[in-house]
């Protein structure tokens, strides 16, 4: 039986659609105000940037699912302490992960509706203001899903749900994470999520 293969291969799904959309936008974070101004006044990067908050917004839902089931599938054999720390650590996760995404949809958001309704929308240099908040939120919740991705790994190694390689590529996975915001170091949490939803059993005898 794998109760993760739903919520752990729905978050790496999400993710990697969040990241790849985003890419982008989170290029040009270091930029001018200028060169933001250009980003958004793109029809189809505001598209990009709205599609990729969304599916973060998603991701965090799973990220919620993904901890409470291996909370839910764990809770006769873990230890109590990292079965809480895990639940934590993927609740906090996932609020910084809200909080990312809402700054990242705001301009994309507002401008799209400024053209509809020929609003000016929001001032160039706040708008580079929002996205770069919009960054550093994601910084944050990096850092907190690097945690989380430990605990989780910790967790089903204790259980006994996951094979050895996954609590391995755990730390490696972790950091990536830890190394900064850009496409490529966060591309391999939705590897190890998927992964991780693939091979979690809720049978206590060693995996394979």
């Amino acid at each position: 039986m794998r109760p993760m293969r739903v919520p752990a291969v729905g978050l790496g799904g999400s993710y990697v659609v969040a990241i790849v959309m985003l890419g982008p936008l989170l290029g040009s974070s270091a930029d001018a105000s200028t060169a933001f101004a250009e980003h958004f006044d793109n029809d189809v990067n505001r598209f990009r940037d709205l599609l990729g908050s969304v599916a973060l917004l998603v991701a965090a839902a799973m990220l919620v699912w993904t901890v409470v089931t291996a909370r839910r599938t764990t809770i006769e054999h873990a230890d109590n302490s990292v079965r809480d720390l895990s639940t934590i650590a993927g609740v906090v996760t996932s609020s910084t992960l809200v909080a990312a995404s809402s700054l990242l949809m705001t301009v994309p958001l507002t401008t799209s509706i400024g053209d509809l309704t020929d609003d000016p929308g929001i001032d160039v240099g706040v708008q580079a203001g929002i996205a770069q908040a919009g960054t550093v939120m994601l910084v944050v919740a990096a850092l907190c899903l690097a945690l989380t991705t430990v605990l989780l790994a910790r967790l089903g190694r204790q259980n006994l749900a996951i094979p050895h390689w996954i609590s391995v590529t755990a730390w490696i996975t972790a950091a990536t994470l830890c190394l900064g915001v850009s496409v490529g170091l966060l591309l391999p949490f939705a590897l190890w999520a998927i992964a991780l939803g693939l091979t979690w059993s809720s049978r206590s005898s060693e995996p394979t």
